[in-house]
């Protein structure tokens, strides 16, 4: 008997929890929306040729809707770009990347569940900052074409 008094008191507390818990990505304060309405992830990029550039994301997907190997399989894209050195820290995304003339871009993945893209089109060695929008954590980040 004590068992199953255990156990149901168990779900209850489950059960409320789950109800009072906002969902993943979404805000805790009724009236907020859980996503930005325009993007808002930024890069800041440096070359010892180039110089310094800085984007503004123009759209996004959210993170599971495209794959980011979607090319990953055809030769221009192995060719394209090599990143290494790749470290997360709060929102932004640290990463080196080499391209060679065929050029890349780069994406930034947030914890608010989106993917964004800019449309810069980097050719050569460049140190990249990838900073998600306020109030989201970078997730991870990468190049595409």
């Amino acid at each position: 008997m004590k068992i199953r008094t255990m156990l149901g008191v168990a779900a209850t507390a489950v059960v409320v929890a789950i109800g009072v818990l906002p969902p993943a990505g979404a805000s805790a304060t009724a009236g907020t929306a859980a996503a930005p309405t325009a993007p808002g992830a930024t890069v800041v990029s440096v070359s010892a040729t180039d110089g310094t550039t800085t984007a503004v994301s123009r759209h996004r997907t959210r993170s599971k809707s495209e794959g980011s190997g979607a090319l990953a399989g055809s030769e221009v894209a192995a060719r394209a770009a090599t990143c290494y050195d790749g470290f997360v820290s709060g929102p932004d995304f640290y990463v080196t990347c080499t391209g060679d003339a065929e050029g890349y871009r780069l994406y930034i993945d947030c914890s608010d569940g989106f993917r964004y893209y800019f449309d810069p089109l980097y050719v050569g060695t460049w140190e990249h900052v990838l900073t998600c929008p306020a109030g989201t954590l970078a997730v991870w980040g990468g190049w595409w074409l």
